[in-house]
């Protein structure tokens, strides 16, 4: 049975699932700290102003597998698996199958992401 702490995290998670499949850009900014970084599959790094507009100008519905969480103190890991729908919902043009792992931080303010790894399933057996 999870930890509050770690049912908090997860619902954390979900909230920025909800925000970015939804458009909902002020949600999204409040789950993620001033300094966060997104670093995208193909390895660009953006900071938390460019992927704000990222989503605002590539719809998008992340999908969730399981969440690891383990937590350190004010800081906490995520892992897991993605489904990353792009598209409007109603003309997704593709699906990115990816793991990602992302870093959480205990502001005063609450929770918050700091950072957010996607890394690309292969398409095919390596």
């Amino acid at each position: 049975m999870p930890s509050d702490l770690e049912a908090t995290l997860t619902a954390l998670e979900a909230r920025r699932c909800e925000a970015i499949g939804t458009g909902d850009l002020y949600a999204l900014a409040e789950v993620l700290d001033d300094d966060y970084l997104h670093v995208l599959a193909p390895g660009r790094v953006v900071d938390k102003a460019q992927y704000l507009e990222m989503i605002r100008n590539g719809p998008r519905r992340p999908e969730r597998g399981a969440l690891r969480v383990r937590v350190y103190g004010d800081a906490a890991v995520l892992t897991g698996t993605l489904h990353n729908h792009i598209g409007a919902p109603n003309e997704v043009r593709r699906v990115i199958a990816a793991y990602c792992t992302q870093v959480a931080v205990k502001r005063a303010n609450g929770w918050r992401f700091v950072s957010y790894i996607l890394t690309r399933k292969p398409t095919k057996p390596v």
